[in-house]
């Protein structure tokens, strides 16, 4: 089940890139390939993750295959049709399809939160509470995009404010804290360290988890003291966030073995929150600067929003998982893993300054800056995904 859901979220990420590099082509809107990697990469691997996690941290019984693959499907049909809708088709499919979004995380809902009812669960209220607050948060945030794609009178008349909350509560909430409450578990994981808690545990889950929600609250009320408030509570959240990764680095155990492999998801696990802390100084920023509330946009954040953090923490996240999760003996995952760690160090090099050369291109108008950036960064998304390709196959 994991794999499927990780190679659906691939598929989604890589017809992200085609569709950015044909609105950069065609000096179009970038609208597809966002919601493209929001909407379909981020949510089929909500969906895949977090009950899995939940699970494991809880020690109890999964759900029923088939029942964890009917709300994959409902994501991931439900986000397709509602890319589609709003580009091609009409809004009858974008209605249908954040429709199914919502039908699909109702069932990773319960998919993640049933099993922990059993006498003998492991309890772990602070990812359950992360987990709840940010099902909660997508599903208002699909609500509201889906009413504003459809024509909703009272959404569309305010949209110019309705439309900064809808990212706040699904990018810069849901997806953000989703990632954290995930990291809580993956990065000692990864690192071969223990969970502890500490204070940076406490700041990003408090951060994270409110200061979007203040923060889309504020931008629906016209409130700049609010939304200032909101940003610089997400601040705090992303360097307590740095400080618990950093500190499960720093315990980490002694590695003797498949270095490269172990180097693409620990630089991608520690590269990820440097990107998001980046954006949110960003974004406070350019808010204190008088950047105005109405009509705005997430804009140039978008690169280290979503290629800087939400696609660093994916590939990461799966470079990690798949040879533990995917059926077949050591020597398949054995070569899972040489495919998963294929030009290890310069793909992850290159991906970061991928990332910063298309930011600063963009930021200050110099033109081959930002292609070198966005060519860079394609092809490291196409390396990543090509390489999820083949483990999945040598999984065979």
């Amino acid at each position: 089940m994991l794999a499927l859901g990780l190679a659906v979220s691939g598929a989604f990420v890589a017809a992200a890139a085609v569709a950015a590099v044909v609105a950069i082509a065609s000096d179009g809107s970038s609208w597809a390939a966002l919601h493209l990697a929001l909407a379909g990469a981020a949510t089929v691997a909500i969906g895949t993750f977090m009950p899995h996690f939940a699970i494991t941290l809880a020690g109890t019984r999964a759900a029923p295959p088939t029942e964890r693959l009917a709300s994959l499907a409902m994501l991931a049909v439900g986000s397709l049709s509602a890319v589609l809708g709003v580009t091609l088709l009409g809004a009858a499919w974008a209605a249908a399809g954040a429709a199914l979004v919502v039908a699909g995380l109702g069932g990773v809902a319960w998919h993640t939160f049933a099993p922990l009812r059993e006498p003998l669960a492991r309890h772990h209220p602070v990812v359950a509470a992360a987990y709840g607050t940010a099902l909660l948060e997508l599903a208002i945030g699909v609500v509201l995009g889906g009413m504003g794609a459809v024509g909703v009178p009272p959404v569309t008349d305010n949209w110019a404010l309705l439309r900064p909350a809808h990212a706040w509560l699904t990018l810069f909430g849901a997806v953000s804290l989703t990632i954290f409450a995930t990291l809580v578990y993956l990065a000692p994981t990864v690192y071969g360290a223990r969970i502890r808690a500490g204070w940076t545990l406490i700041a990003g889950v408090v951060g994270i988890g409110l200061g979007p929600l203040l923060t889309a609250g504020a931008f629906a009320l016209g409130s700049r003291p609010a939304v200032l408030a909101g940003v610089a509570l997400t601040v705090i959240g992303a360097f307590g966030q740095i400080g618990y990764v950093l500190d499960s680095r720093r315990r980490r155990g002694p590695y003797t073995s498949e270095l490269d492999w172990r180097s693409v998801s620990t630089g991608h696990l520690l590269a990820g929150p440097l990107w998001f802390a980046a954006a949110m100084i960003a974004a406070f920023v350019g808010l204190a600067l008088g950047q105005p509330l109405a009509g705005w946009s997430i804009g140039l954040l978008a690169l280290p929003m979503v290629a800087g953090w939400m696609l660093q923490e994916l590939v990461g996240s799966w470079t990690h998982l798949v040879p533990s999760v995917t059926p077949g003996g050591p020597a398949a995952h054995a070569r899972q893993r040489r495919h998963l760690a294929v030009a290890a160090r310069p793909r992850l090099v290159a991906w970061n300054l991928a990332v910063a050369l298309a930011w600063g291109g963009l930021a200050f108008n110099l033109a081959p800056m930002a292609f070198a950036g966005l060519a860079l960064l394609a092809a490291s998304v196409g390396v990543a995904v090509a390489a999820l390709a083949r483990s999945l196959v040598a999984s065979r």
